[in-house]
């Protein structure tokens, strides 16, 4: 492992020294003099010092930059996974670039990925009883603020639920019947007050 470091370290600072990146030769810790030294190494020299088992280069983990790079991690994992459960469960490419800011190239890309096909045409209106089921079931886990990444997950749920009982159903059909229901419960609230 210690010649793998040493190589890897003598490696990157002699190609930051050919592109005059001093700057970052002394970030890793190397004076003038080794920085001359080392331009100076033969191809030979340099496999000896590098294949060397005595390590020249201590390594030491900075835990605050670990744990925000792991939960940065986890973070985008997770987002990546709702993007995917977003469109095997029919998200239409307006829906993903609403929530997600995916393009209509990358919705298609991803669906090719994923192996989800889509039917062409405009999303198909529910009928009555998938209409009423969809706000039953949307009443059960609403979410006030529709704009919200909260919001699209208790979407998916209610997608979800749904699914078994109702053949053709898709997150992008129940996200539209949602947001025009509210509107529509909207507009009544704002009339009742007025009136």
């Amino acid at each position: 492992m210690i010649p793998l470091i040493n190589y890897t370290i003598l490696t990157d600072a002699l190609h930051a020294l050919k592109e005059g990146n001093i700057r970052h030769c002394e970030s890793l810790g190397f004076t003038f003099d080794e920085m001359n030294a080392l331009n100076q190494l033969s191809l030979d020299e340099l496999f000896t010092v590098s294949r060397a088992a005595a390590p020249f280069v201590s390594v030491s983990v900075r835990h605050d930059v670990l744990h925000h790079l792991l939960a940065q991690a986890r973070q985008e994992y997770h987002h990546q996974q709702e993007i995917n459960r977003a469109i095997r469960l029919g998200g239409s490419i307006s829906l993903l670039n609403y929530y997600f800011g995916l393009t209509s190239n990358e919705v298609c890309l991803r669906r090719r990925l994923l192996g989800v096909s889509v039917p062409y045409g405009r999303t198909p209106e529910p009928d009555e009883e998938t209409d009423a089921a969809i706000w039953l079931q949307w009443q059960k886990c609403r979410v006030e603020n529709l704009e919200s990444p909260n919001a699209l997950i208790a979407m998916m749920q209610v997608t979800e639920v749904l699914l078994p009982r109702f053949q053709g159903l898709s997150l992008t059909m129940v996200w539209r019947r949602i947001t025009l229901c509210q509107k529509g419960v909207a507009a009544d609230r704002r009339t009742s007050h007025a009136g």
